[in-house]
């Protein structure tokens, strides 16, 4: 039987309606956004990523669908173990980010 993923997509800026951030159990795995008449979407969490973790669709729908169907593959392949030190490295990355602008 497959297994279902849940993900949730949200506008990455308030005032841009054709940008958004795709999320997995609290974590940003990639975006979707508008490319000239057609809607590009990647994966992009801190570890290696196949050809295949990006591209583009016909519509806002397809793209979160299309990197939806990605994202499975994705989890798939990967080891649990490997995809904790993927989140690891995203958390140490915001730490920096968060540490930086507090000692403006």
């Amino acid at each position: 039987m497959k297994q279902s993923i849940s993900l949730n997509a949200k506008l990455r800026w308030p005032d841009v309606k054709d940008h958004y951030v795709v999320i997995y159990e609290g974590h940003v795995i990639g975006n979707v956004h508008r490319s000239g008449d057609s809607w590009a979407w990647s994966i992009s969490v801190p570890m290696g990523l196949p050809d295949w973790s990006a591209g583009n669709a016909s519509s806002l729908h397809e793209g979160i669908k299309t990197l939806g169907n990605a994202w499975a593959g994705i989890l798939k392949s990967t080891s649990a173990e490997r995809l904790q030190r993927a989140w690891d490295l995203e958390r140490a990355a915001e730490s920096r980010n968060t540490g930086s602008a507090s000692s403006i």
